[in-house]
This record gives structure tokens, C-alpha cells and sequence, in this order.
């Protein structure tokens, strides 16, 4: 559980162990909605966003972060990150 105040930067973290990497998912569910996907980072990628949101992958140190630079209350959600 996260709270923080609207406008604040916050950052998500998601870290594995699975050393072979082929896809890293970022999702989202409202309450009582279905799973959305944010993105897909790809193992040859090492980042990927824009000025909202930005995802990086740490292939040494297995971890991925998801950044909201200006939360609102329309990010309020449960946020879930995969690994393939």
C-alpha cells in the first residue's frame, strides 16, 4: 500500500531473480476492473517511456521501477509487474 499526495513523484519498484529475461510487463486494475497493460519492455531494451511515465530494466541487478512524476488521483490503482 501506497499513499502519497496529488502532484508528488513516486516510484514503483519490481525486482526478480530469473536471470533469462525475454519480456517485462507493467499492468494496472481500477477496483473492480480488469488488468490493463501499461507497457512491455523487451530484454533488449534497457528503458522506455515518456515524460508521465518511465519504466527501466536493470538487467545486472534484476529489478525494474515504474516512475509517475506528477501523480493524480487517476493514477489510484493496483499496480502488478510480470516477468516472461
Amino acid at each position: 500500500f501506497l499513499n502519497i499526495q496529488e502532484g508528488m513523484h513516486t516510484v514503483l519498484n519490481c525486482t526478480y531473480q530469473e536471470r533469462t529475461l525475454f519480456n517485462f510487463h507493467w499492468f494496472r486494475q481500477d477496483p473492480g476492473r480488469r488488468l490493463v497493460s501499461l507497457t512491455l519492455i523487451q530484454s533488449s531494451q534497457k528503458e522506455q517511456g515518456d515524460k508521465y511515465f518511465k519504466e527501466l530494466l536493470g538487467k545486472e541487478k534484476f529489478y525494474s521501477v515504474w516512475n509517475i512524476t506528477a501523480s493524480h488521483l487517476g493514477d489510484s490503482a493496483t499496480y502488478f509487474c510480470a516477468l516472461r
